[in-house]
């Protein structure tokens, strides 16, 4: 029997310019608009980054949304801003799957049996309360950065002018932690009363901020570019909400969730520094596999713990025991 056919001539689904849709097939891919409609093509810019050309025929699988994760004006100026980007032309790049995450899990298992409960990975990872607290572990670095920068205090100190004292409060969690460099701090130390105002102040609203996340952190990103020079990378730009927020934002390590990403969003749109959109498709990246994680019996703490993870199967000195090399880690 001859295999069925789809008849593309009789797709007759409305282009729906402006409605936001959402891939049936693909959620992951997050909200898209209709960029273009041309020569029998659909162009259609997604969340997260990439403008897809859908050929007639597949039209239909654009549904509209019901339900937004953001206040709808975020989302818009979220896809005009990624359209900008893509030129309103479709891009193809695709992250190369550096090993299964089924060998990721091995080497986990392997190196810590009982996994996130394992003691050798307390002892690595999260630091015992009666011994020494060392930068690399987490709960010491959770709680002096919910104490020092809890909501109460930050924006207290912000109101009563007390700039000096919020900046010395963010670095001294930022050097207790090995989530950036110390060159990084160091850097942040050369900052000049009225920078360490701005500093202060974005670091304040990207934590605690009444408007939605995405604009906040868009704010905080081109403070710390006009401070630093240049587009901020990720371990600066992502370092305090993930202290501050474990459960809900990421520590994101470039090289080993570029990596990461081969295996969990492949297609989605990745930068070199920090960026929204590109952040939002590292977010998903660690909620991806934190569920597979769960799923194989390994629940985290927190996406600190995700963090570790990615860090400790994926990283260049990993690669040899899942059969791969790579370039040198950032």
């Amino acid at each position: 029997m001859p295999r069925a056919t789809l008849d593309m001539s009789s797709d007759t689904t409305p282009a729906l310019e402006g409605t936001l849709l959402r891939h049936a097939k693909r959620p992951e891919w997050g909200v898209a608009v209709l960029a273009w409609e041309r020569d029998g093509h659909r162009g259609y810019q997604f969340e997260d980054g990439r403008l897809r050309k859908i050929r007639k025929g597949y039209y239909k699988l654009l549904e509209p949304v019901d339900e937004l994760e953001a206040p709808e004006a975020v989302v818009r100026k979220n896809l005009e801003r990624a359209m900008v980007a893509t030129g309103g032309e479709a891009t193809r790049s695709i992250k190369k799957k550096v090993a299964p995450f089924e060998d990721q899990l091995e080497l986990f298992v392997k190196l810590y049996p009982k996994g996130f409960m394992d003691p050798a990975w307390i002892a690595d990872h999260r630091g015992d309360p009666n011994g020494s607290a060392l930068k690399r572990h987490r709960d010491p670095s959770l709680a002096d950065a919910q104490e020092a920068l809890a909501a109460d205090r930050c924006n207290g100190m912000v109101v009563d002018g007390q700039h000096d004292t919020l900046f010395e409060s963010i670095v001294d969690v930022l050097a207790g932690s090995n989530l950036l460099p110390i060159s990084h701090v160091k850097d942040l130390r050369q900052l000049d009363d009225d920078e360490r105002r701005r500093y202060s102040e974005s670091v304040a609203d990207v934590l605690h901020g009444e408007r939605h996340f995405d604009e906040r952190f868009r704010d905080y990103l081109d403070v710390l570019t006009s401070l630093l020079g240049g587009r901020p990378s990720w371990r600066i730009a992502t370092a305090l909400p993930s202290l501050v927020h474990p459960q809900t934002h990421v520590s994101v390590r470039r090289s080993a969730f570029a990596r990461q990403a081969g295996s969990i969003a492949p297609t989605a749109r990745y930068t070199r520094t920090a960026d929204v959109g590109a952040y939002k498709n590292y977010l998903r990246v660690a909620q991806g596999v934190k569920t597979r994680l769960v799923d194989a019996g390994h629940e985290p703490r927190d996406l600190l713990d995700i963090h570790d993870f990615i860090w400790d199967t994926l990283r260049t000195s990993a690669l040899g025991h899942l059969g791969e090399d790579d370039e040198d880690d950032e």
